[in-house]
């Protein structure tokens, strides 16, 4: 059996969470407050297991630049991603895109922000989705050159843990006779998720 642990940092835990018994133990004791709530928030650095694998082809042909970008689901094909938000920049010289969508979602151009913007309501665990477009650029009397800024992914993930870090027994103390409910929600969602391009 492996016992390897998961490195975190940056832990921000609600202030119910007696302190100290963590510190000793690693053992997150609390008195929960009434409703839903937050216990812990954390950052990991290693060994992450990304959600998403962006495969992004851009090309710069005289006055128009080309884009494929294929994403795929790495998580188990038992969850989905919600709100996907990927926003894709463009060089602030453009002017008309063409945008086709394979898979799922829609996307638009932003002039005002220089992006394509692809919004995913929804994608399945180890499904494909691409996107193609062609981005007509406005003559320049001097070209400048564009610095290609990264690809931004916006998401969230139910039940998925990027880090690895689960929840490995979970036990309710109960002194009086209220009746709780146990059950513990993942949730990973996109802190700054970017693909250079």
């Amino acid at each position: 059996m492996d016992h390897a642990g998961v490195d975190i940092a940056d832990c921000q835990f609600h202030q119910c969470v007696r302190l100290g018994k963590f510190d000793v133990d690693r053992t997150i004791s609390f008195i929960p407050p009434d409703g839903e709530f937050e216990l812990m928030r954390y950052r990991a650095a290693d060994n992450i297991n990304l959600p998403f694998k962006v495969l992004p082809v851009v090309r710069e042909r005289g006055r128009t630049v080309e884009y494929e970008v294929l994403i795929k689901a790495n998580f188990s094909a038992k969850l989905c991603a919600t709100n996907m938000v990927v926003t894709v920049p463009t060089p602030p010289s453009a002017t008309t895109c063409r945008i086709k969508v394979s898979g799922a979602g829609k996307a638009k151009y932003d002039p005002e922000g220089n992006a394509l913007v692809w919004r995913i309501s929804r994608l399945q665990g180890l499904q494909e989705t691409s996107l193609t477009a062609v981005v007509d650029l406005a003559p320049m009397a001097k070209p400048v050159v564009w610095s290609r800024p990264p690809i931004s992914l916006d998401f969230q993930v139910l039940m998925f843990t990027a880090s690895g870090l689960l929840v490995r027994f979970l036990k309710v103390f109960e002194k009086s006779n209220y009746h709780s409910v146990k059950w513990v929600r993942y949730m990973t969602k996109a802190g700054s998720y970017q693909v250079r391009i």
